[in-house]
């Protein structure tokens, strides 16, 4: 695991996830991309895109090339560079409503 991943899966540990991206119940974990942090304890940033997937991996995550192209897409649609830094701000699947 690359090194700069590790605070990243502390705080999602301490907020209750595995490292396969799913908390003790198995609900998974799902994430948004913007310019910048939402300052919460499970917002991150990125380098780019490539970090991003590096990161999806070695979570655990099988990451397809399909997967990859909607990443990218996710990004771009926001109007980011996905060759760029972005934040990722992680919260419970099916709680975006909340955000």
């Amino acid at each position: 695991m690359k090194e700069s991943f590790k605070p990243v899966f502390d705080a999602l540990a301490q907020a209750g996830y595995k490292e396969k991206l799913e908390n003790e119940a198995g609900s998974p974990i799902d994430f948004k991309f913007t310019p910048y942090s939402l300052n919460t304890k499970l917002s991150f940033r990125f380098d780019n895109a490539d970090d991003f997937f590096e990161f999806l991996q070695s979570s655990g995550n099988e990451l397809t090339e399909e997967k990859k192209s909607l990443i990218q897409a996710a990004i771009v649609e926001l109007g980011l560079n996905p060759a760029e830094y972005f934040w990722v701000n992680f919260y419970e699947a099916g709680k975006d409503q909340e955000m």
